[in-house]
């Protein structure tokens, strides 16, 4: 494997661009997660040659471990190049580069920008921002530094041991919906974070009279 083309496969099929759907119809193997999706890839990867990797994310006992076996996956396929799916932009927060292959540069990786699940939030909220701050839920301490000074929260990575953030922010004048599988049939908006599926991003506005 020589390169491997990384897609912004957007928080819809339905969302997917012209060139990112161009590449992956070409495609001699596709990489995914080999967790779970928000939405069904089946006609997407119809025909096609799938090899599933698995995130080491930062607390596995076993991180090392699972690079490696990520690795030896891509370099045991015979095909020249492969692409590999990123839900939202391919650019922002891609798990790929650190959880997957550890930061390794073991091929070429070249991105092809996608709709980013950041601002297809956003839209979908009917919003219209001037300038917001992108920030994960485990970034506690950088939102405590940023509180009143963005205006406009958008919170990633949501796991039920970071929610603490949430309260604080709402006790700073924030208000916080919550979107989850957005721009999918089954997307729900609501007040309240309800820790039922990772696919799910929260927006804290603060409230006019704190301005």
């Amino acid at each position: 494997m020589r390169k491997i083309y990384v897609l912004g496969l957007s928080p819809s099929p339905n969302l997917l661009t012209k060139e990112a759907l161009e590449v992956l119809q070409k495609a001699p193997v596709v990489f995914t997660y080999a967790n779970d999706f928000p939405f069904n890839l089946d006609e997407l990867l119809k025909g096609k040659k799938v090899v599933k990797l698995t995130p080491a994310f930062t607390d596995s006992s076993n991180r090392d471990e699972i690079i490696q076996r990520n690795i030896d996956l891509i370099n045991s396929c015979k095909e020249e190049w492969g692409v590999f799916l990123e839900i939202g932009d391919s650019a922002v927060r891609n798990p790929l580069f650190y959880h997957i292959l550890g930061n390794k540069k073991i091929v070429e990786i070249e991105l092809i920008p996608g709709v980013s699940s950041v601002t297809a939030v956003l839209a979908r909220l009917g919003l219209n921002v001037r300038h917001f701050c992108v920030v994960g839920s485990e970034e506690f301490d950088l939102i405590q530094k940023l509180v009143n000074i963005c205006d406009t929260f958008v919170i990633l990575n949501i796991q039920p041991k970071n929610t603490k953030v949430f309260e604080f922010l709402k006790s700073n004048g924030y208000d916080i919906t919550f979107v989850k599988n957005c721009c999918n049939p089954d997307e729900e908006i609501s007040k309240e974070y309800k820790g039922d599926t990772y696919w799910i991003i929260a927006v804290a506005i603060l409230r006019k009279e704190k301005l």
